[in-house]
């Protein structure tokens, strides 16, 4: 009995929150594909630099 109910919970929690919770994923994985290029592009610098030396 009280698994079903934990069950029944999480699923009404999944349909209410649902949008929210993909909104949040989309801008998390936006933020670390973003956070990446910035990463790339300040390795490409770095190594630019150092060449120059």
């Amino acid at each position: 009995m009280t698994t079903a109910f934990i069950v029944i919970a999480l699923a009404l929690i999944i349909i209410y929150a649902g949008p929210t919770l993909l909104f949040i994923c989309v801008g998390y994985a936006d933020y670390l594909l973003e956070r990446r290029r910035h990463m790339i592009a300040l390795k490409h610098v770095v190594k630019r630099r150092s060449d120059e030396l």
